[in-house]
């Protein structure tokens, strides 16, 4: 297998750091309120508090779903999934969260590995566009989900 695609996109939010916390973290089952590229979510674990965690994402168009799964958690700081099953042929699906209050703003920092399966791995890298763009939207619609609560 080679190497994963490794994207970073970050957007600062005028909410305290727990409020963005709440919103992606604590309420990781309900990312299609915010992503426009998911249509639906929902928690899928009996976890539902940290590691073990784990959200099934049915995606717009004929894209398929994803089940993902916290690895890694520390409370209003960080938390990490990696992808568990998925109707797309990934061999790598990993992403980081990391949340920094600052004078009251929170800024969130995402990094996300991916990469296709064989034979379809040299995909990856000219999905990276559209793979940031899907970033991209999610910290948009974000935004706009704490700007209307």
């Amino acid at each position: 297998m080679g190497k994963p695609v490794y994207l970073k996109v970050e957007k600062v939010f005028k909410h305290p750091v727990h409020k963005v916390w709440e919103t992606v973290a604590l309420k990781f089952g309900n990312v299609a309120d915010y992503s426009p590229a998911v249509k639906s979510s929902r928690l899928d674990s009996e976890v539902t508090f940290g590691i073990g965690m784990r959200r099934h994402c049915e995606f717009e168009g004929k894209s398929g779903y994803i089940k993902e799964e916290i690895t890694d958690w520390k409370d209003n700081e960080y938390f990490e999934l990696s992808f568990k099953e998925s109707s797309m042929p990934m061999a790598v699906l990993r992403s980081k969260f990391h949340f920094k209050e600052e004078n009251g703003q929170t800024k969130l920092v995402q990094e996300f590995w991916y990469r296709m399966k064989a034979p379809m791995g040299w995909i990856s890298f000219l999905m990276k566009g559209k793979m940031k763009k899907v970033l991209d939207g999610g910290l948009e619609g974000l935004e706009k989900l704490l700007n209307e609560n």
